[in-house]
């Protein structure tokens, strides 16, 4: 197994940390640059509604366009990732979840970002509504559960953690 034999931060912003590491393999020391989320990572929420799954389509600065998604934030300090999945259920789509079920932990781009999201399902939906930070209004897409497959080959441009969740629906 590699060794990290320094870590220090080289660039900060409101919502990153870049550090450069020096890793040890065998007899050579190589540099990384790792970007560090601030905070406990990240919920993804596959909200179901009896046959329906509800996506959004929601603008991504990063890609200069909307994408289909999940309802997702981060985890706020002193929150689980349970509290955070039903704010953010309530504050992107207008419904909390009495069943929520935490599914599995991914990485995304793990060779430089060491982001975590959890992704969970939520069901047993009902009305309820937080403000949230949202910039503008988030339009919901309710794709029955049959239609599936269809909906994700017509889509134009969909978050690639979808798939990952998707992969965990029986």
């Amino acid at each position: 197994m590699p060794k990290i034999l320094n870590e220090k931060s080289i660039f900060k912003t409101r919502l990153f940390n870049i550090k450069e590491a020096e890793i040890k393999f065998d007899d050579k020391i190589l540099k990384y640059e790792i970007i560090s989320g601030n905070g406990q990572g990240a919920v993804l929420i596959v909200p179901i509604l009896g046959d329906e799954i509800i996506f959004i389509k929601e603008y991504a600065a990063a890609v200069d366009d909307y994408m289909i998604t999940f309802p997702k934030g981060k985890i706020d300090k002193d929150e689980s990732m349970y509290e955070a999945a039903n704010r953010e259920l309530q504050e992107e789509i207008g419904y909390k979840a009495n069943d929520v079920k935490f599914i599995k932990k991914i990485h995304l781009a793990p060779g430089y970002i060491n982001h975590v999201t959890y992704i969970m399902f939520a069901q047993n939906l009902q009305s309820s509504y937080l403000p949230g930070d949202e910039p503008e209004v988030i339009e919901q897409i309710r794709v029955n559960k049959t239609e599936l497959k269809k909906f994700l080959e017509t889509s134009e441009i969909i978050d690639s953690r979808v798939y990952a969740a998707l992969n965990y629906i029986a």
